[in-house]
């Protein structure tokens, strides 16, 4: 495994770092976003109905769109442990393996993991994005003990 973003102010250890859990619930936690992408929802529905003349395809329009970014509409638990990324919606558990993770890049928002060493542009729709929230440290500890250990060299 490597990583596109070394994370530089984490030394590694023996000891696994503790597990982290947090909910990631954008449409609560960052009100101006969720007024900007319902506003953004409502937009393409005008759009199309204005284009088309057709309500139904207008609503249908703004229903994939939000479909789409379900993750933004509905809280998300999630857990990183020695197992791997964890997360719990809707009652549905996931679970990534640490193992299928071959590289990450670190944002300012939060960190985007990808199950691919190099990929298209696109490869990032493959990608989990994990926002940050108040836990960066301690997942940027989880990530550099995890995906930047030495074994990996």
């Amino acid at each position: 495994m490597s990583s596109a973003s070394h994370v530089g102010h984490s030394t590694w250890t023996d000891e696994p770092p503790p597990l982290v859990r947090w909910r990631s619930w954008p449409l609560r936690d960052a009100p101006l976003a969720a007024l900007v992408v319902v506003a953004g929802l409502i937009g393409v529905g005008m759009l199309v109905q204005s284009q088309t003349g057709r309500l139904h395809l207008a609503i249908g329009a703004a229903l994939v769109l939000a479909l789409s970014a379900w993750r933004f509409f509905l809280p998300v638990t999630i857990e990183l442990n020695a197992e791997g990324v964890h997360q719990w919606v809707l009652g549905r558990h996931r679970r990534i393996p640490w193992n299928e993770i071959r590289r990450h890049r670190v944002f300012r928002a939060g960190v985007l993991l990808l199950p691919h060493e190099q990929g298209p542009p696109i490869d990032v729709l493959h990608g989990l994005f994990l926002s940050w929230g108040r836990r960066r440290d301690e997942i940027l500890a989880q990530l550099t003990y995890y995906l930047d250990s030495p074994s990996d060299v």
